[in-house]
């Protein structure tokens, strides 16, 4: 099978979720049969100068830059407009070219899309190539941005944060069905899709991971640190942390002194270091992420904004660590909480739980061990990429 990915970054490094789901998709598609095609925008934010190794080995690239930053006279001129900011700076013409040129010189069976950002070259593509469209969907999008805008206190920010959101779902809700299917990562999401009114065939296909690399550490009954490790230029994770460091973590740290909260992730804005806090250590971004986490057994989770699903967790999870999240946090993993992680809803839920693993002797321990085998049973990459491949083969079958 032949396969074009559109994709609207380098997913290099392999240090944040979305880098790694792309990737992992990819290797796994790679070590069945299938010749894989990359088109990639390469952003100012996340330039990549060289494809490395671990990429060109398992698929040919293809790459145009573009400066999609943020800027205040595009930002402004787009308000006089309908179109959706959020989708707009992804747009390049260049890239069109790229892709027109790559489509006259070769013929594919199918084409992804990689994140509803890329939707704005579906039309293109159907105008130059016959082969099967279809969205992989890592997020609902418009979900993220509706949060956000709920918790905005600054009256202009959440009026603009409310204009973006519409117009990005009304983006969404009117591109969905362009395609022949869609691929979200969750059966949540899968659900949001449908609300919104996609009627092509939907197929779930999680976040895939090379587990065999990760081996479980048996947790000691004295407990002395817990973690948060993720993309810190992400919004809802700023969010997120701010919330627990500033709500939960001062009655944690009253309650049990003995602990420390270690944050780390890339683009860890300057005011996390500048919080004074007891027994709190802001990290940053880490080369070694396996190896920073080895000597820490709770990971803190508490996200209230996105959607699709948390590779971190996934990670953690293979690793024997205990996750402690939000509802929202550990969706997409369909464990049960107090048997493979535990969920905590509000302040005093994550107080409480955290006060339970580390007070009440081999509960984490039994835990971490159960998240291990769950993990390996339910996110081998092999077995999601091979279930994939089926559902494309599918769709090709009964063109």
């Amino acid at each position: 099978m032949k396969i074009l990915q559109l994709l609207n970054r380098v997913p290099w490094p392999l240090k944040d979720g979305g880098a790694i789901a792309v990737y992992n998709t990819m290797k796994g598609l790679s070590g069945l049969n299938t010749q894989i095609t990359v088109a990639s925008l390469n952003t100012s934010k996340h330039f990549v100068a060289n494809i490395p190794e671990e990429l060109s080995s398992i698929a040919k690239w293809h790459t145009c830059y573009i400066d999609n930053k943020v800027k205040l006279t595009s930002a402004f001129i787009n308000l006089f407009t309908n179109d959706s900011y959020n989708v707009s700076r992804f747009y390049s013409k260049e890239f069109e070219m790229m892709l027109q040129k790559i489509l006259a010189e070769n013929e594919f069976d199918v084409i992804v899309c990689e994140s509803i950002y890329m939707a704005i070259y579906a039309k293109f593509i159907r105008k130059h190539s016959k082969a099967m469209l279809v969205l992989r969907q890592h997020n609902v999008e418009s979900d993220i941005w509706k949060t956000l805008y709920s918790n905005e206190s600054n009256p202009l920010k959440k009026w603009y944060y409310g204009l973006l959101t519409q117009r990005l779902e009304q983006y969404e809700r009117s591109n969905l069905n362009i395609f022949d299917a869609i691929v979200p990562i969750t059966e949540f999401d899968k659900k949001r899709f449908t609300e919104m009114g996609a009627i092509v065939p939907m197929f779930v296909s999680p976040v895939g991971l090379t587990l065999n690399n990760f081996k479980p550490v048996i947790i000691p009954d004295k407990i002395d640190k817990l973690y948060h490790l993720g993309s810190m230029e992400w919004l809802p994770n700023q969010e997120a942390m701010l919330w627990f460091l500033k709500n939960v973590w001062p009655e944690v740290s009253k309650l049990h002194s003995d602990l420390t909260f270690h944050l780390a992730g890339r683009g860890m804005p300057d005011s996390f270091s500048e919080l004074q806090l007891p027994n709190l250590q802001v990290d940053g971004e880490v080369s070694d992420s396996k190896a920073y986490v080895s000597d820490k057994h709770i990971m803190i989770v508490p996200l209230f904004a996105g959607s699709g699903i948390r590779i971190k967790i996934i990670e953690a999870m293979a690793q024997g660590k205990v996750i402690v999240s939000t509802p929202l946090g550990a969706q997409g993993i369909n464990g049960k909480s107090g048997q493979h992680f535990f969920i905590a809803n509000d302040y005093q839920s994550f107080v409480d739980t955290i006060t339970a693993l580390v007070t009440q002797k081999g509960l984490a321990a039994k835990i971490g061990q159960q998240a291990h085998l769950y993990a390996l049973e339910h996110f081998d990459n092999n077995k999601v990429s091979e279930r994939l491949l089926t559902f494309y083969n599918t769709l090709i079958s009964n063109k």
